[in-house]
């Protein structure tokens, strides 16, 4: 079973009006292959990274919480 692609024309079209972004649905629709493609990257690139063999060339980071919320 493959899992729903991670973007789609419709989740543009929400985040956009979310943001109120005014891109014409041409532009919203063309993006959805490209963005699809840049997040199944970045995830592939997460999984390798988290690898042991990495650990010791990229250390975890943990960005420390901050009391009181954002300055």
């Amino acid at each position: 079973m493959n899992p729903a692609p991670p973007v789609t024309a419709e989740s543009i079209d929400h985040l956009c009006a979310l943001a109120d972004l005014p891109l014409s649905p041409g532009r919203r629709r063309a993006l959805a292959p490209i963005l699809a493609e840049l997040v199944a990257a970045a995830n592939e690139l997460n999984r390798t990274m988290a690898h042991a063999r990495y650990r010791g060339i990229v250390p975890v980071v943990r960005f420390p919480e901050r009391a009181g919320g954002a300055a």
